[in-house]
């Protein structure tokens, strides 16, 4: 990257970070919760929002990923961003998003399960680690990595479906499995599992307050997160169990 390119894309991407990410120099420490000014100073970053995704990230655990990429899997989108080792050349990739996904109780459920699915797919072209959820990734900015731009504009997620030529009924109300919920899939596993028992459970709250109604609904998104491998933040929950305890009552 030039140091124009490099000076573009970090204020862009500082710009993008939550307001106090989580920060680590070290894979497997504690991570810090630090404000972003201070954050970008450490080798890993939370680069997306509980509440909004504004990049998909993919871990790609073979060495001189870049080279792969570039001359290996032709007729598959590039990444707007790599973030390789040095030493071995295993990298993360970044696809930047035109519009972010939001995740919030007033966020539509279809919009996150088209997403997932494009992940999954993109997860499946680059023989990406299907464990890894995206929340830390190799930080851009950090001196540690290599860092390579391979496109600067951002993807909506209409053309990234058309580039891997993802079928519609691919994302549709998806059918996740527990082992299966990772980054994205989490809140559609929850969301989905969670709304066939509302739609029984709420009967028995006929004459009682909306509140307990929401409250019942928030204990069983809590206990259906405490069985993901990663579980979804409190705030996460709250919003998927907001969201369905409204739609059910009205």
């Amino acid at each position: 990257m030039t140091n124009i390119c490099i000076n573009s894309f970090k204020e862009q991407f500082v710009n993008k970070l939550p307001r106090k990410p989580w920060c680590t120099n070290e894979k497997g420490q504690a991570l810090l919760v630090r404000p972003k000014e201070l954050a970008i100073s450490y080798n890993y970053i939370q680069p997306n929002s509980p509440f909004y995704q504004n990049y998909f990230i993919l871990d790609l655990d073979y060495e001189a990923a870049i080279v792969d990429i570039l001359f290996e899997r032709s007729g598959i989108p590039l990444p707007n961003l790599v973030t390789s080792n040095f030493h071995n050349g295993k990298a993360h990739i970044i696809f930047e998003l035109e519009t972010p996904i939001y995740k919030t109780d007033a966020s539509r459920q279809n919009v996150i399960a088209f997403a997932h699915a494009i992940l999954k797919r993109l997860q499946q072209l680059f023989d990406a680690d299907i464990g890894y959820t995206g929340v830390i990734t190799k930080n851009p900015l950090s001196a540690q990595w290599r860092v390579t731009e391979l496109r600067k504009k951002p993807y909506s997620l209409y053309e990234l479906a058309e580039k891997i030529d993802l079928p519609k009924n691919k994302y549709e109300k998806p059918n996740i499995k527990l082992d299966e919920a990772i980054g994205l899939g989490r809140n559609c596993y929850i969301f989905y599992t969670a709304c066939p028992f509302a739609y029984v459970e709420i009967r028995k709250y006929r004459g009682k307050t909306y509140k307990q109604w929401e409250e019942a609904m928030l204990s069983h998104c809590m206990t259906l997160n405490e069985g993901l491998s990663e579980p979804l933040s409190y705030g996460e929950i709250k919003c998927i169990a907001k969201s369905i305890s409204r739609f059910c009552w009205k």
